[in-house]
């Protein structure tokens, strides 16, 4: 490293690196102590610069300048890592920034389209953000809205951390007067009036979620249909295992399940089974593939890659039950035998895959297949039943569509923890 030699007068000889401009400054109590240590030990941490920027010590550089002080600049000619990730670790290094801080500092990286080093300009995702700043994806995202609110005021609360980033996106609704008036406030108040905010619009969303899900109910049937006999059954029972404000349809108990094909004449006596059940839920499985008349013969694993939620294990894959009744079912061709692990990305919340019906097809071609509680139009070649089944064309098994009014279900995705690890120095090499 070499000191930079600059006249007294250019303090704008080099420009901020863009990833450094992205973090808050100072407080007024934090900066005033810098500036007097300067002023009374001169600066003892030069600035750092590489390629022509700054990427350590804007806050000693204006320090020095309302001091009148030269600043003292150190080139960097090679760094170990990523520029973005050593900006990143400098940063938390030395500074405590609480939860909503570095979930601004993320939003601004993932805005900003800061690179991975000097010479691009790639954008960083929010997935890479929140994990080299130790957040998760959701407080990224509340960040984002709260920045692109353009509200200086508000943005300024979160980020000296008087107000919470999820209370600050809550109150974003309101006027630009009320949100004036909100900001002025103590920080007592001020996250108190944000919590306040944030309590009616949960309670608003939960009232239109409530109804949605209401609105789907009223459509619910009994399975009557003088239909079949088939012999590939594809079942996704809504199982009842979380809120149904929070999943966004309504869910039927196991019992329930149970009931709705036993003894049933649309199941041939030669059948297969393919049933969705929650990793939590796999002994309630079982006991509706022996209500319908199956034996559990074995199962498959879709893995929806990182991520996932629980208390125990992070859950991240889904189990597909598979049983058999009767015993003509013709033998699954070699070729068509899958591995039982399959991985692919989620989908909306509940929904499976789609390649799954080219398993199912590959394994049974020529044989009659159901799908139960079917949302969309139905699969062609399939005979589809639920109360989320759009109009379609009648499939070529001769049987009609079941009626049904096709409603989006509220809830959205699975937040997407971030993994945190050696998240840092990967935020770089991944925006690479």
């Amino acid at each position: 490293m070499e000191v930079i030699n600059h006249d007294v007068s250019i303090y704008e000889q080099f420009e901020v690196h863009g990833a450094a401009g992205v973090f808050p400054n100072m407080t007024n109590e934090e900066f005033w102590q810098l500036k007097n240590d300067i002023k009374k030990h001169g600066q003892r941490m030069p600035i750092l610069v590489y390629h022509d920027k700054i990427i350590d010590g804007r806050q000693r550089l204006r320090a020095c300048r309302e001091l009148g002080i030269n600043p003292v600049y150190l080139a960097v000619p090679h760094l170990d890592m990523p520029v973005l990730s050593f900006i990143v670790s400098q940063n938390l290094h030395r500074r405590h920034l609480s939860d909503s801080q570095r979930a601004m500092v993320a939003a601004r990286l993932t805005n900003t389209g800061v690179g991975a080093n000097q010479h691009t300009a790639q954008a960083v995702s929010q997935k890479q953000a929140a994990a080299g700043l130790h957040v998760s994806v959701d407080s990224v995202q509340r960040a984002g809205k709260v920045i692109r609110s353009g509200h200086d005021g508000l943005i300024e609360a979160v980020d000296s951390g008087r107000l919470d980033v999820s209370n600050a996106a809550a109150v974003i609704t309101l006027s630009q007067d009320e949100l004036d008036k909100l900001v002025s406030e103590s920080a007592e108040k001020l996250n108190e009036a944000a919590k306040k905010a944030r309590k009616e619009e949960s309670e608003k969303k939960r009232k239109l979620q409530a109804n949605a899900v209401q609105a789907i109910r009223n459509l619910n049937r009994p399975f009557d249909h003088p239909v079949g006999p088939f012999n590939v059954i594809y079942a996704d029972p809504p199982w009842d295992y979380m809120a149904e404000t929070t999943l966004g349809y309504p869910t039927m108990a196991t019992s329930e399940i149970c009931d709705l094909l036993r003894d049933s004449a649309s199941v041939a006596d030669d059948a297969a089974l393919f049933l969705w059940v929650p990793a939590s839920l796999v002994g309630d499985g079982l006991k509706v593939i022996e209500a319908w008349g199956f034996r559990y013969i074995t199962q498959a694993i879709w893995h929806k890659g990182a991520g996932g939620m629980g208390q125990y294990f992070r859950v991240n894959h889904e189990v597909l039950l598979f049983g058999l009744r009767g015993h003509r079912m013709p033998t699954v061709a070699a070729e068509s035998r899958c591995a039982s692990v399959f991985q692919f990305d989620r989908r909306m919340h509940s929904q499976k895959p789609d390649e799954f019906y080219g398993v199912i097809e590959r394994m049974y071609p020529e044989l009659p297949k159901m799908e139960l509680f079917r949302r969309g139009v139905s699969r062609d070649g399939w005979y589809s039943w639920g109360n989320e089944v759009q109009h379609g064309p009648a499939v070529p098994l001769g049987q009609q569509i079941v009626d049904a009014m096709a409603i989006e279900p509220v809830a959205g995705e699975l937040v997407e923890m971030a993994e945190a690890g050696d998240a840092v120095n990967d935020l770089g090499q991944e925006a690479a």
